[in-house]
């Protein structure tokens, strides 16, 4: 129908719908986008917006208390579109074992079955416009020889696919869709400040919205779906005063932790590359993962940890000059800023290899990895649940006079130990590869200040934990919040474990299945 900017309209004006979608991420533009021809009236709230905006972001603007979470301030973008307009694309599936309680990980399991969530695979992938092929072991036979089949019984490969730049930004494709909508409303510069409940305390009555220039408004809606991102879902539920009757609500934080383990040494290097550089099947590029298999981490009682290979050109490259311009179009930037060029005596150099890169693209169907490229072994793990590692709200108010989130984020030995047993598997399977040296930057040996190279990978997740029992999480199997009975959560904070995957393409699926939930009320 149209896209709406409150810093146009003057305060006090109520707007009603069917359905009111807080959050212009990925989230919530799926959502809405799966709810078009539903002869549903939606509200999507993005609370930034068309475009970046300092005053904006600052909002976003948290406290620490524990270990310092970048993601917090790096991982987070009020504009429409949210972190989609910053992403890399990646795709990968949570895997089955990931969703079951494993008895050597307190906390673990989720409340339904993974095979609920396959049946939106499929359109995830066209939404994002990726091909369909597998992402396990089958995809080796549509590979090249020689194939990147691991040796060692305990490792197995897992393919990321990459959407292409184009698709990345929702809303650049499904939000103009959504705009174009009769029955769908697109509100920028809309933040939600508040939730109220009805006189019985089972619904949501209303939605507070201001803006920054003190512009307040009043939404209503017979459904409500918080889809704002973790903290800001948490946030939201933690001010109004909802969600939290067994003091579960901002629980169980945690994102994926990441570490620069080793440099390998091929020799000689084109083997390495023939077996483990990424391929293109159509136009999706997939990289592969050595994930350690669910048998090896209850054996030796780890989470999911893996392992995967990064080609990380010079940031003076051809290849760094190429992304940082196609990161600039996802972002809708119509001037891209400046960025290091080539250096001038490396130019033709540089041509021929930006050259070479897309004829090995397009006729070899590979990525190329340049000779000045180091090849890095990265070990990322998912956390152990922690009902400590937490968000909370500080005394402190931003300029919408809402408190604002404090992050108290929390890890420790078990991830510690994950890494270590992961690093002897690798080290066993690249021994036998037999493919040259390997230069480990890590022991993980408890002193050795090993925590000090640590990062998030910005894959916020926790929050509002997902749990069948309301003494053990906010929402339900079916993302309603416990206790009332027309709210709703489409976000990552809803996720009890991580995993050792991407959590956007999981968090799709979990928000096209609400709106098939939600077109049946």
């Amino acid at each position: 129908m149209s896209r709406i900017d409150l810093h146009t309209f003057s305060s006090e004006q109520e707007f009603q719908s069917d359905l009111c979608i807080v959050g212009g991420g990925i989230a919530g533009l799926v959502l809405a986008d799966a709810l078009r021809g539903s002869g549903r009236r939606v509200d999507l709230l993005e609370a930034g917006g068309a475009e970046d905006e300092s005053e904006s972001q600052v909002l976003y603007a948290a406290e620490m208390a524990g270990v310092p979470h970048l993601g917090t301030t790096q991982g987070r973008f009020r504009v429409y579109g949210g972190s989609s307009t910053r992403w890399g694309g990646q795709l990968l599936p949570l895997a089955t074992n990931d969703f079951k309680i494993r008895a050597h990980v307190p906390g673990s399991g989720w409340p339904l079955d993974p095979a609920e969530l396959s049946p939106y695979l499929h359109t995830c992938e066209s939404l994002l416009g990726t091909n369909h092929a597998p992402f396990d072991s089958e995809l080796i036979d549509q590979l090249p020889n020689p194939g990147p089949q691991p040796s060692d019984p305990d490792l197995q490969p897992r393919f990321s696919k990459w959407a292409p730049f184009s698709s990345r930004n929702v809303a650049v494709t499904l939000g103009r869709r959504c705009e174009d909508d009769p029955h769908t409303r697109v509100f920028l510069h809309a933040a939600v400040t508040g939730l109220r409940l009805d006189g019985d305390g089972r619904n949501i009555h209303a939605l507070e919205v201001r803006t920054l220039a003190g512009r307040q408004f009043r939404f209503t809606a017979r459904q409500v779906v918080i889809a704002a991102g973790t903290i800001e879902t948490t946030r939201l539920l933690l001010v109004s005063g909802i969600g939290n009757d067994s003091d579960q609500l901002g629980r169980w934080f945690h994102d994926h932790l990441s570490i620069q383990a080793a440099t390998l040494h091929p020799q000689p290097r084109k083997a390495l590359l023939q077996r483990f550089a990424p391929w293109f099947i159509g136009a999706t590029r997939h990289t592969l993962k050595l994930e350690s298999t669910a048998e090896w981490q209850a054996r030796q009682g780890c989470l999911n940890v893996m392992g995967h290979l990064v080609f990380e050109a010079p940031d003076t490259s051809g290849f760094a000059w190429l992304r940082q311009q196609l990161q600039a179009r996802q972002r809708r930037e119509v001037q891209p800023p400046a960025v290091p060029a080539p250096y001038i005596e490396k130019l033709p150099a540089e041509s021929l290899d930006l050259l070479y890169l897309a004829w090995k693209a397009t006729v070899r169907r590979r990525r190329w990895c340049p000779a000045g490229a180091a090849i890095t072994l990265y070990i990322d793990t998912e956390q152990q649940p922690n009902p400590e590692s937490r968000i909370r709200i500080s005394p402190h108010l931003d300029a919408l006079g809402m408190p604002k989130a404090i992050v108290d984020w929390r890890w420790g030995d078990k991830e510690r130990y994950s890494f270590a047993c992961y690093q002897q598997l690798f080290d066993r399977q690249w021994q036998s590869w037999n493919l040259g040296a390997i230069d480990w930057h890590q022991s993980f040996e408890p002193g050795s200040g090993w925590e000090a190279n640590v990062s998030d990978i910005y894959h916020l997740m926790g929050g509002t934990r997902m749990a069948a029992d309301p003494r053990s999480g906010v929402v339900n199997a079916k993302l309603r919040v416990h206790g009332i009975e027309n709210l709703f959560v489409a976000s990552c904070s809803v996720f009890p474990t991580g995993g050792s995957s991407n959590p956007t393409l999981t968090l799709m699926q979990l928000s096209l299945r609400l709106a098939k939930q939600l077109r049946r009320f």
